[in-house]
C-alpha cells in the first residue's frame, strides 16, 4: 500500500469531493457538506475547510471554478468544543480568513475561503486526555463531529544523529522517538541539507534532499519497543544512492563545491489520527477504492474528515564516519565546514 506523503496530499482528495453530476447521491437536490480540518496542538493556527457538494446539469468542472458554487454565503457558525476526559471545558468559535496561494486547477482559486482559530490548543498529559468537537451551523443543517487529540510534549525524536557508515551497508538501523498520545499511525522524512556554489565566484545555495522513510501502524510499532520508545529502521546505502540521483549522478561537475555542517539532517516525524488513518487507506485507489467514494465518510450528514496530528522536527548530526566518507567522495565534491 502507497500512502505518499500522507499529511501533505489531502487537500486534493477532498477537492475531487466537492462536486458530483451523481444524481443518486443528490436525489433530494440538498447541499452536502464537505469538511477538511486535521487540528495540531503544535501548531500556532489550526484551519478548517468548510465547503458544499451540488448536483448540476451539464459541465460540472465548468460551474467548480465558481467559488459561489462551493462556498457556503456569508460567514457561518462554527466552533470547536474543547472535552478534557470527558467534560466539556470551552467553546472556541472559529473566525474566517482568504488565502490566496492555491494552485490554478479544477476548482476555483487563487483565493480559498478557511475558517482558523490562534487560540492554543490544550496538550495531552498524563492525566488529562483533550478531544474537540467540531460544531457548524449552515443554513439548513447543524453539522457535528469529534475527534481525539492527538500528541504531548513528550512526543519527540530520542536518537541523537543518524549513521550513514559504509560498514552498515546491508544493515538497517534504528531511529528511536517517543509515541504520540492518540497517534493510530507514523511517518517519517529525513531532510539532508547543504550548501551547493556552482561557480568559484558565484554565491552558495541551500539545497535540500528530502528522504520518505514510509509509515507504520501503532499497533506494530508498539510491539517492538525500546524502553519507552518506538523505532524506524533505515538502511545506510539507500542515502547514498537517493543523493547520488539528487545531485545528478557521479559525472564530474569542474567548479561546483557543496559543504555540509556538523548538524545537516532534519528528522520529522509526523503522528496522525485514527480518522485520519481511515480517511487515507478509504480514499486509497490501491486498496481498492476510488477518491471521493461516495459510500465512505467519517462526517455524519457530509464527506470529508475531522481528526488530529502532531508533528516533531529534530535536528540530529552525521554520526560514525558518515562525513569523512561523503568528503572522500570527491567526485560529489563535498567539503565539511563544521558548525550547525
Amino acid at each position: 500500500m502507497k500512502w505518499g506523503s500522507v499529511f501533505l496530499c489531502l487537500a486534493a482528495v477532498i477537492a475531487i469531493n466537492a462536486c458530483s453530476t451523481d444524481i443518486d447521491l443528490y436525489a433530494d437536490y440538498k447541499e452536502v457538506p464537505i469538511v477538511y480540518g486535521i487540528l495540531d496542538a503544535r501548531a500556532d493556527t489550526n484551519f478548517i475547510k468548510i465547503t458544499r457538494a451540488f448536483y448540476v446539469e451539464g459541465d460540472a468542472y465548468q460551474v467548480a471554478t465558481n467559488p459561489d458554487s462551493s462556498n457556503y454565503p456569508g460567514k457561518l457558525d462554527v466552533r470547536l468544543i474543547e472535552y478534557c476526559n470527558g467534560d466539556s471545558i470551552r467553546e472556541i468559535i472559529l473566525d474566517t480568513i482568504t488565502v490566496h496561494n492555491k494552485e490554478q486547477g479544477v476548482f476555483y482559486s487563487p483565493n480559498q475561503k478557511l475558517y482558523y482559530t490562534t487560540e492554543p490548543l490544550c496538550m495531552n498529559g498524563k492525566t488529562n486526555n483533550y478531544s474537540y468537537r467540531l460544531k457548524a451551523v449552515l443554513p439548513e443543517r447543524t453539522l457535528s463531529t469529534q475527534s481525539k487529540l492527538v500528541g504531548n510534549a513528550s512526543f519527540d525524536a530520542q536518537s541523537l544523529g543518524v549513521n550513514f557508515s559504509k560498514e552498515y551497508f546491508g544493515t538497517r538501523r534504528p531511529f528511536l522517538f517517543r509515541p504520540a498520545i492518540n497517534a493510530s499511525f507514523y511517518q517519517a522524512i529525513m531532510s539532508f541539507t547543504f550548501l551547493e556554489q556552482r561557480t568559484p565566484d558565484g554565491d552558495s545555495v541551500p539545497r535540500t534532499m528530502m528522504w520518505n522513510l514510509g509509515y507504520w501502524d501503532e499497533y506494530d510499532l508498539s510491539i517492538h519497543m525500546e524502553g519507552d520508545c518506538y523505532v524506524f529502521y533505515y538502511r545506510p546505502e539507500t542515502f547514498y544512492e537517493m543523493l547520488r540521483d539528487f545531485i545528478g549522478g557521479d559525472t564530474i561537475d569542474i567548479g561546483v563545491q557543496r559543504f555540509i555542517t556538523d548538524y545537516p539532517m532534519v528528522v520529522t516525524i509526523a503522528a496522525g489520527g485514527e480518522k485520519l488513518r481511515q480517511y487515507i487507506y478509504n480514499n486509497d485507489a490501491s486498496n481498492g477504492f476510488h477518491p471521493g467514494d461516495n459510500e465512505f465518510s467519517l462526517i455524519d450528514g457530509g464527506y470529508g474528515v475531522f481528526s488530529s496530528r502532531m508533528t516533531s522536527h529534530h535536528t540530529v548530526r552525521l554520526a560514525g564516519e558518515t562525513v569523512p566518507e561523503l568528503v572522500a567522495e570527491r567526485k560529489w565534491h563535498f567539503k565539511f565546514i563544521g558548525g550547525k
